[in-house]
């Protein structure tokens, strides 16, 4: 039953992804369903997702270093991205595609495997990392994604798309609620999010539609999937003995920075019309594979 439970959302994102493809080959839906169905779920979803997962997280100061960690990973995953991209030679579009795939990193893959594995006090670490990355996620990566959108020189037009974006309100909302303990229901907010991760299971729904296999061979797809958790790990090593991370906390780090490529990649990709095949085959490669390394990590935390 444990095994159930563990990887129903992994078997919900395969199902849903190859019954993309299967409408896809079938002509019953294509790219242009694909993307609206991410334009739903970054406007609907996403900010009902952050506001459950978010909203009543204790911000214990013992986890600061955390979402320091998750910001520090991010931002050198942007560095290591846009020097690979510029040896592929890859445009504006596939530069931000692959910086995008190198910064969003997936999480709620982990929650499940944590939940069974670590204790509250270990899987509350993992939260306060997953906070740091969606604190960054929906500011400074929602930035890059403008920036390479081509709204860099126009500096009114970057921050109207910046701040337009719903998942950023709610975030500072959910923060807001947070500092001031706002007297919320844990039940409330459970079903809250339960909500939000079943409309974030859209997404692998709109990859099956927009994945080709001409995309799932290209090289730059699969340096993507490297550089997010191959690089990911190195990163999340180096910065855990930086910070003096020492047992749970530094496995934290090191798994949480090698997690898989976040929807948000996709998600964001879409919306500022960069690389969509390359953000979305990397995607589906790199949740495939978390789905067979993750469980294994967790055995040795």
């Amino acid at each position: 039953m444990d095994f159930i439970i563990a990887n129903w959302r992994l078997a919900a994102v395969a199902a849903l992804f190859f019954l993309g493809v299967a409408a896809r080959r079938a002509d019953w839906a294509g790219e242009l369903h694909g993307r609206k169905l991410l334009n739903f779920v970054f406007n609907v979803g996403l900010p009902i997702l952050i506001f459950g997962a978010l909203t009543g997280v204790p911000l214990a100061r013992e986890h600061a270093l955390l979402p320091v960690t998750a910001v520090c990973v991010s931002l050198l995953g942007w560095a290591a991205a846009a020097f690979t991209a510029r040896r592929f030679h890859l445009p504006k579009a596939g530069e931000g595609a692959m910086s995008l795939c190198a910064m969003s990193m997936n999480i709620s893959l982990i929650y499940p495997f944590a939940a069974l594995s670590l204790g509250a006090g270990a899987f509350s670490q993992l939260v306060m990392f997953d906070m740091g990355h969606a604190i960054m996620v929906w500011t400074v990566t929602t930035v890059v994604a403008c920036k390479y959108g081509g709204h860099a020189d126009d500096i009114p037009v970057l921050l109207k798309r910046t701040l337009a974006a719903p998942p950023l309100w709610v975030l500072f909302m959910s923060l807001a609620l947070n500092v001031g303990g706002a007297p919320i229901s844990r039940d409330f907010l459970h079903s809250v999010l339960q909500v939000g991760q079943a409309l974030v299971l859209l997404v692998p729904l709109a990859m099956g539609l927009l994945v080709s296999a001409r995309g799932l061979r290209r090289p730059e797809v699969l340096s993507a999937v490297a550089l997010r958790s191959g690089v990911g790990v190195l990163i999340g090593f180096a910065l855990a003995r930086l910070f003096g991370l020492e047992g749970t906390a530094a496995a934290v780090a090191m798994i949480g920075a090698a997690a898989p490529i976040g929807f948000t990649a996709v998600v964001l990709s879409a919306r500022e019309e960069l690389d969509l095949d390359l953000a979305s085959s990397a995607a589906a490669i790199s949740v495939f594979l978390g789905s067979v390394w993750i469980p294994v990590a967790m055995l040795f935390v």
